[in-house]
């Protein structure tokens, strides 16, 4: 178990989703000293990602945590956020309506550059997002023919062609084996509140979970923690949750 850790996300709404809880469960899964980052722009791509190393493009919100809330920065630099600590890990992801789409992960070798070259030490991992909803809404959605399995399969093939053949990742955080998982379980295809974004709750809960898991190796049974918003909805289901996350470690180990 580590005692101290600083994890910086390159990403977007999905990365807020699944770092949303991630301080206080990591807390209380034993880790005593936590900084978490996140550069966020909304819906952002790999290859905007490289364009703005390109052009310095101060165009991030940039949100940190190292007290259980997060506090934000506009106008902020990807050279900004990856100076801003000496961060242990960093982590990336693809635009959902991207995830799996192979042809569009090639960007990610000028990014992952960047990060090596401004953070040697640090150990980069891929965030694997979700699928959507069944009968989402999202505009991208046709493009997986309106199907989740589809588009869940789609993720899963991308990650296996294009990160894990790429030296540069120490592993894959698999969220999105964590939320499929937690489908298949009477929570049912309940986790998100818009048909993408994941849910307050069980969503974005389950994601923290299997983030802390991944990268600090919690136990999600030694995790008590609850939003006390969410609580209430939340623990009925604690079971199938911690099952769901355990399974995804089992997929990809740390």
């Amino acid at each position: 178990m580590k005692r101290s850790i600083k994890i910086l996300a390159i990403g977007n709404s999905f990365s807020i989703d699944a770092m949303e809880y991630l301080w206080h469960i990591l807390r209380a899964g034993g880790v005593e000293e936590v900084v978490l980052g996140d550069l966020f722009i909304g819906g952002c791509p790999v290859d905007l990602h490289a364009q703005n190393i390109k052009d310095n493009a101060r165009t991030y919100i940039y949100l940190k945590n190292t007290d259980g809330v997060w506090h934000q920065t506009p106008e902020a630099s990807l050279t900004d956020g990856l100076l801003d600590e000496d961060w242990d890990i960093v982590t990336l992801q693809q635009a959902s309506h991207d995830s799996g789409l192979p042809e569009t992960y090639a960007p990610q070798d000028e990014v992952l550059d960047y990060i090596k070259a401004h953070r040697p030490h640090a150990r980069i991992y891929w965030h694997m997002t979700w699928a959507y909803q069944k009968d989402s809404t999202h505009p991208a959605f046709p493009r997986y023919g309106c199907d989740q399995a589809a588009m869940y399969q789609a993720i899963l093939n991308a990650v296996q062609t294009e990160i894990l053949t790429r030296p540069a990742y120490v592993g894959v955080i698999p969220s999105g084996i964590a939320i499929q998982n937690l489908r298949a379980t009477p929570v049912s295809d309940t986790v998100t509140r818009d048909g993408f974004h994941l849910s307050e709750s069980h969503g974005r809960y389950t994601a923290a979970l299997t983030w802390a898991q991944t990268l600090c190796g919690v136990d999600p049974a030694t995790v008590d923690w609850m939003p006390e918003a969410f609580a209430d909805a939340i623990r009925p289901d604690l079971a199938y949750i911690r099952g769901a996350v355990r399974a995804a470690g089992d997929t990809f180990p740390v």
